[in-house]
């Protein structure tokens, strides 16, 4: 009876270790797969991304140009803006009449 309890012990022994090795595989995995992502977000460049190389080693500063020029408006936001003009004018006019 005690080599039934000794087996199944080392059956359950075996079977969590496979459970952490597995879970462990997994981490390292989303790791490497987040790492692929970071570099594909940081450069731009699919290529550059399969080259394993630690996350914090050769980043590529990124800047980000703001150009504050007024664009020249759309025919289709200066008919929006004017049709929402004129429903506030008669929202206006009832508010008036209402008071």
């Amino acid at each position: 009876m005690a080599l039934g309890y000794v087996l199944a012990l080392v059956l359950e022994a075996a079977g969590l270790a496979g459970l952490v090795l597995g879970l462990i595989r997994l981490r390292t995995e989303r790791r490497a797969r987040a790492a692929e992502l970071r570099g594909l977000l940081l450069t731009g460049n699919a290529v550059a991304t399969s080259s394993a190389r630690p996350a914090s080693a050769n980043r590529i500063p990124r800047q980000v140009f703001v150009d504050c020029a007024p664009r020249a408006a759309s025919q289709v936001n200066v008919d929006a803006r004017a049709a929402l003009d004129r429903a506030l004018e008669s929202l206006h006019r009832v508010e008036r009449r209402a008071a």
